[in-house]
């Protein structure tokens, strides 16, 4: 059975795994995600070749290296730009990772790769056109039309996190002011908890979930901005876009269960019905998973199939 080596490089954590044809997600590796370039590029190849390493019996080693990433990727695929969470920016990683593995290697930007993925196996598996949201470190978007992820001319499209909410707002993660990734990323959320709440209960960095669950005067504000940015959000791009499902995901959501809902039936309150009357809201059915199969998928390594 053909199988691709797989990752999905977020601004938190990074995840690395075996995909075969039938999508089976084997031998994960799961890495912190460093600041440091040098330390970043060894915990990815360390954990790419334990990989390797490891593949089943029966298997064939791994044909290709599929990489769903946050930040641009301009267009052929080579390297990453516009990544404020990641220490790559402008670094030719694709060419790096084949000289090291000696396997051909194609970079995708996170949104589109979980966007395949979930249109490939998620709980909206053949929806088109599906708009994936995700609210982690930053805020990513996957949109997929006629069966593919949308690129945009310059394969930049998607970078709705950094869209304006407020003008002059808070501060991005970016350097600009007013992005709605400034107030419903994750990175935000606990930064925001820090500054204005003070140290996390026990001496332990702030979390998502430990900023839902804190009874300060303060957390109820930072959520309610959140929840406003993130309904906001939701609401205009479903506008836009018309989709026929939305898949909501990341570990805003994780730590946040509840806002799921609050953004459908603000989406369901706020936008015409001619938007709201028919498209469906789904979880993400793989989260990461979904990431690495559309990571895999992008290689063209695999024969993938959503029928």
């Amino acid at each position: 059975m053909k199988t691709v080596l797989a990752g999905d490089i977020g601004g938190t954590k990074c995840r690395f795994a075996l995909i075969t044809e039938d999508l089976q997600v084997l031998a994960v590796q799961q890495v912190a995600t460093s600041r440091d370039r040098a330390e970043f590029l060894h915990q990815l190849e360390a954990a790419c070749r334990t990989i390797v390493a490891a593949v089943p019996a029966g298997m064939n080693p791994p044909s290709a290296i599929g990489l769903g990433t946050a930040g641009v990727i301009p267009r052929g695929g080579r390297l990453i730009t516009s990544a404020p969470n990641l220490p790559l920016d402008g670094f030719p990683l694709s060419a790096h990772l084949e000289r090291s593995f000696g396997l051909p290697t194609t970079l995708i930007n996170d949104g589109r790769a979980s966007a395949f993925g979930e249109y490939l196996r998620g709980y909206a598996k053949g929806s088109d056109p599906l708009l994936c949201l995700f609210f982690g470190t930053g805020v990513g978007i996957g949109l997929l039309i006629g069966r593919r992820p949308f690129e945009g001319a310059d394969n930049a499209a998607g970078e709705i996190g950094h869209t304006m909410y407020r003008l002059f707002g808070r501060k991005c993660p970016c350097g600009q002011l007013g992005h709605f990734e400034a107030y419903c990323g994750g990175r935000a959320i606990t930064e925001r908890a820090a500054a204005e709440i003070g140290p996390a209960q026990n001496g332990g960095e702030w979390t998502v979930g430990a900023v839902v669950a804190s009874q300060h005067p303060s957390a109820e504000l930072i959520l309610r901005d959140a929840f406003h940015a993130a309904a906001t959000l939701t609401a205009n791009a479903c506008t836009l876009l018309n989709p026929g499902a939305v898949v909501l995901g990341g570990g805003v959501l994780s730590g946040w269960p509840a806002l799921r809902g609050s953004i459908e039936q603000f989406v369901r309150d706020n936008c015409s019905k001619s938007i709201s009357q028919n498209v469906r809201f789904v979880e993400t059915l793989g989260g990461s998973d979904a990431i690495l199969w559309g990571a895999a998928a992008a290689t063209g390594a695999l024969a993938l199939t959503s029928d």
